[in-house]
């Protein structure tokens, strides 16, 4: 089980609704609560899991607001809007929490504020230039490739399995600005390079896209999920909280645990959680968050999407059982990649996918 090492993990986006178009759920919160905030949210399993767990407190109500697109898209409103983002309390992940405490956005994380921040591990926090903790981690989660069993016509064993004829369609691909372009960092380290060194990716996606076997080229994880439910595509790469319904109603096979260098499907973890915005109200965001990460509300939450509690008082459900990694896993099985490095290439790395990859689609 992740003890210390249970760290690091991705997640892109799960995306569905509002933030930026005028769209607001308020209304959704508790009509009798003392203080209001305004929450940025993940779409999909993600929300409707913590509007459960919102619904057992009464000291905050909350107008909740979805992330469009990928986490870091929210990023350039916020600049736009600081210092009145209209934003009390936003969940990010490693990514958006680099790019907060060079801006100097987070109002610091203290044990006073939130006594439950004693039982996330040390190795979850991240600090801005001055010493200042400012994210509050929820989910351990891993990004992976993974497949339906019973509409893909053999067992997928290896990365070059992408290139056989008999996956004409199957393969559901993410844009490389969908988390963070993992799914060619794996190809670049099976290749022999890794996410400083794309040119071994970006050789072989040529190939896969000149092989007809993409079928889908999804632009958030709601594709992906439609994609591979209605049975368009079978074999796609997503963190495992969108994968959470598939692997409960289809035949799904995790492709992890799989020596990386003779398959090339290695898993790439992340964490996930809260950060409070400054000049909103912060002591309420702050109360929300504590109650949030608490042992029993972290440990439903991710019972409900199916991750990896970053609470390490909270239960580990079954569901996430065959994602979490012991000590020695981790080692043989995971990579931590570079997060700073990859948050600055998103737009090139998207640039040259519509250059060079798009034209072969």
């Amino acid at each position: 089980m992740f003890e210390i090492s249970r760290r690091n993990f991705l997640k892109s986006s799960a995306s569905a609704a509002a933030f930026g178009t005028g769209l607001s759920l308020s209304g959704l919160g508790r009509a009798r609560a003392a203080e209001t905030i305004t929450a940025v949210e993940w779409g999909g399993d993600y929300f409707e899991s913590i509007k459960k767990i919102a619904a057992k407190q009464s000291f905050v109500n909350i107008n909740w607001q979805l992330h469009t697109g990928g986490a870091a898209a929210i990023l350039p409103k916020i600049k736009a809007m600081w210092p009145h983002p209209g934003i009390d309390l936003l969940t990010g992940w490693d990514v958006t929490w680099q790019v907060i405490a060079s801006e100097g956005w987070a109002e610091p994380v203290t044990a006073e504020k939130v006594p439950n921040i004693a039982d996330i591990p040390k190795k979850l926090l991240v600090k801005d230039s001055a010493g200042n903790v400012i994210n509050i981690p929820r989910t351990l989660s891993s990004t992976l490739w993974f497949y339906r069993e019973d509409t893909t016509p053999f067992p997928i064993t290896k990365i070059d399995d992408f290139l056989d004829p008999r996956l004409k369609g199957k393969i559901c691909f993410p844009i490389p600005t969908l988390t963070s372009n993992l799914q060619m960092v794996s190809m670049a380290l099976y290749k022999g390079g890794d996410e400083k060194n794309m040119e071994p990716a970006w050789d072989f996606m040529k190939k896969l896209a000149r092989s007809g076997n993409i079928g889908r080229v999804a632009n958030s994880d709601v594709e992906i999920r439609n994609s591979i439910t209605s049975g368009e595509t079978s074999i796609s790469f997503q963190g495992n909280g969108g994968g959470h319904d598939l692997v409960k109603n289809f035949h799904t096979r995790y492709l992890n645990k799989m020596d990386p260098k003779a398959t090339g499907f290695v898993t790439f973890f992340y964490q996930e959680g809260w950060c409070v915005l400054k000049g909103g109200n912060t002591d309420a965001a702050f109360k929300f968050a504590n109650f949030a990460i608490s042992p029993e509300s972290d440990g439903e939450f991710n019972r409900l999407i199916g991750a990896i509690p970053a609470n390490v008082k909270a239960e580990l459900s079954e569901d996430a059982k065959p994602l979490a990694f012991n000590n020695e896993e981790m080692d043989k099985y995971a990579y931590i990649p570079d997060w700073p490095y990859l948050s600055k290439q998103s737009d090139a790395w998207m640039k040259r996918w519509e250059q060079e990859i798009a034209p072969l689609l």
